[in-house]
């Protein structure tokens, strides 16, 4: 059995601000919104969901950084090269979204993908991997060189 994704919740410090933002992305990517809730709102693709809630207010002071523990990004896949590029030009350049890194998509036959954040600065990415999961291609065939097992 091959495992399958059944949603991801994500707390956000505007909530009208993050559903224009998903509204804007998710559309291009596959997902469509399904629920519009005072408590969530859900998007689905068919397969997983994605789900946003307003960060109760006792948690608001604490924003969000993603590189403190908890979740660090959301990767969505492309089917191709010209889609990551076309998302690039048709969401992201017109609507003013701050795309990170090199500030366009980049990559090369193996990963090629744009990077971007959403309005409570969680990253997301758009990339295009044929060989992702293929275990004997990159990064899968990356050696290990951690034991989680072994003292120090």
């Amino acid at each position: 059995m091959k495992s399958k994704i059944s949603h991801i919740e994500i707390n956000v410090l505007d909530y009208r601000a993050a559903i224009k933002f998903y509204d804007l992305i998710f559309s291009k990517i596959g997902f469509i919104r399904t629920n519009c809730c005072k408590e969530w709102t859900a998007y689905s693709d068919g397969m997983s969901k994605i789900i946003i809630c307003p960060t109760d207010e006792r948690f608001i002071k604490h924003g969000f950084h993603r590189k403190q523990a908890g979740l660090n990004h959301l990767a969505f896949n492309a089917s191709n090269k010209k889609e990551v590029d076309s998302f690039y030009n048709e969401i992201l350049i017109p609507n003013s979204v701050k795309v990170l890194y090199e500030g366009k998509p980049f990559g090369d036959e193996d990963y090629y993908a744009v990077y971007f954040e959403g309005p409570d600065r969680l990253k997301i990415e758009y990339v295009y991997a044929p060989n992702y999961f293929d275990t004997d291609k990159w990064p899968s065939n990356i050696p290990d060189d951690f034991d989680p097992y072994k003292e120090i």
